[in-house]
């Protein structure tokens, strides 16, 4: 019988899937080159989610509809290289048939943070290192839309019952590697403050990893492919550095306080010790050098970009691997402020042998080194400008590893890049961060200055800006062709619809939609 298109689609789809799933994982820790795991290496895995692995977060994103989804129990033990511990799993097995997963209720984003994970004994952990090399903990955490997480056990931080986990399971294992398992990043204090933590000798953030999920971390933990993702944000080492978290969560209203000045911006700026793993870091099972060759500037006007050539090698004897360079530009402070280090561009090379090189190419607009003017200080109010002065560039494996480079762009005097209008202003008069007038060297110092507040009437301006109405003449045969092809106007073409009709349009047919 011949597959249909759908599911033609979902088997061409999903070694893209899983790819992606593999490509996406981080290798944060990986002392003594625990990782990969020997071929044949017994291996006992704790905590439930290797189960109830978390595929996806929650609202829109947790109701896709996926023909399978595949666990990490069922990856790892899908890979002829690696021996699961079955009769640990047969005990998680037994749990949860008295205590089965959690889905809220099955409503939208009803789902909770963590499910309940199954006490330990030191009699079954010890169990388990007799038969076991060694041990994978799983940590699991959902969170999306509606779902923001909170600074509680369950969320952001690990339960009792997790870090008792822990804690008996790297009592007896000398090789432990945590898997976490989750859709945001959490707290990460135990790496230094749990008892035995030396044992924990590899973490990797497997996030939720999608239908292809289990498979993709089989393909990580073996070596069949080297890890190669990258931190999308800044692991601090106490909830309370973030910037953000004074003022975050209140029912009434949130300042935004920390301006542009959010995760790596605010830590390479003014913070950068009290980052546990920074932006953009991830290992490898082998490693790179990335080596600044030349760059240009093409094009003219607005259409203007710097082409970064950058010779990538990988320097290692025994692993392939992907490596991503990243650029980031440090601009003149001006009026304005700025952050110390801004992400212009990044790009992942192939898979490289060992000794193999790779000259890659990163274009970055010039436009996209312009920040936005909301108060005028500049002369040119809601507007992106080019400040006067040199533009530093610095290439490297991640925000803190990233070294200036010989390369560099020169601004004469102030240039407008894009003339927008004010939008969205607060109405509430706070103070915000930038970097103090006096500072001339990293870290800066912070001071505050007045966040311009909203100089409009959105009534005003949205009455204004109103489309003329169209009326609706109902069915009289245009087709989309004939606007394509100019024999009918766009216009005439919606005319047609019905009320209903355009609504679908606007807003989608619905969470409940079959499609």
């Amino acid at each position: 019988m011949p597959l249909t298109t759908i599911e033609s689609a979902r088997q061409a789809l999903a070694p893209v899937s899983r790819q992606a799933a593999t490509e996406g994982i981080v290798l944060l820790k990986n002392t003594d080159n625990t990782l990969p795991l020997p071929s044949m290496s017994r291996v006992a895995l704790f905590g439930r989610c290797q189960i109830d692995t978390v595929r996806s977060g929650t609202g829109s994103g947790g109701a896709v509809n996926v023909p399978y989804s595949v666990n990490a129990l069922e990856g790892l033990s899908a890979h002829p290289c690696i021996q699961v511990n079955m009769d640990l799993v047969s005990i998680y097995q037994t749990w949860l048939e008295q205590h089965p997963f959690d889905d809220g209720g099955g409503g939208w984003a009803a789902e909770p943070w963590y499910q309940e994970e199954m006490p330990l004994s030191s009699e079954v952990v010890s169990q388990a290192h007799k038969q076991s090399d060694y041990a994978i903990v799983f940590i699991g955490r959902t969170a999306g839309e509606d779902q923001d997480n909170a600074d509680e056990s369950g969320s952001y931080r690990l339960t009792e019952t997790e870090y008792d986990m822990l804690q008996k399971v790297c009592a007896q294992f000398d090789k432990v590697i945590v898997v976490l398992n989750v859709t945001n990043i959490i707290d990460m204090s135990w790496v230094d403050s749990m008892e035995n933590a030396d044992s924990i000798k590899a973490i990797l953030y497997s996030w939720a990893a999608g239908m292809e999920g289990g498979h993709a971390l089989a393909d990580v933990l073996s070596g069949d492919v080297s890890p190669s993702g990258k931190l999308a944000d800044t692991i601090a080492k106490q909830l309370v550095d973030y910037p953000s978290h004074a003022n975050f969560g209140n029912s009434d209203q949130n300042l935004y306080c920390e301006d542009i000045y959010l995760g790596y911006r605010y830590f390479s700026t003014f913070k950068p010790d009290a980052v546990r793993y920074a932006f953009g870091e991830g290992i490898s099972y082998t490693s790179f050098t990335q080596k600044f060759v030349s760059s240009s500037i093409e094009g003219s006007g607005k259409n203007r970009a710097i082409h970064f050539h950058v010779e990538v090698t990988n320097v290692g004897d025994t692993h392939r691997g992907k490596e991503v360079v990243q650029i980031y530009v440090e601009a003149p402070q001006g009026k304005l402020g700025k952050p110390a280090r801004v992400l212009a561009g990044f790009g992942k090379s192939k898979t490289l042998a060992p000794n193999e090189s790779e000259l890659m190419r990163i274009v970055v607009p010039v436009s996209a080194l312009a920040s936005y003017d909301d108060s005028g200080c500049t002369g040119y109010k809601s507007c992106y400008v080019l400040e006067a002065g040199r533009y530093h560039f610095h290439v490297g494996g991640s925000v803190r590893e990233a070294t200036l480079i010989d390369a560099s762009f020169d601004v004469d005097t102030l240039q407008v890049i894009e003339q927008l209008s004010e939008s969205a202003a607060p109405v509430t008069p706070f103070q915000r961060i930038k970097p103090a007038a006096t500072s001339n060297a990293l870290p800066y110092a912070i001071e505050h200055e007045s966040v311009p507040t909203r100089s409009i009437c959105m009534a005003t301006r949205i009455s204004e800006r109103l489309p003329v109405d169209i009326e609706i003449t109902g069915n009289t045969g245009i087709k989309l062709k004939d606007v394509a092809s100019g024999s009918a106007s766009m216009s005439s073409f919606i005319a047609q619809f019905t009320p209903a009709m355009l609504a679908t349009i606007v807003r989608g047919e619905g969470m409940c939609s079959r499609k």
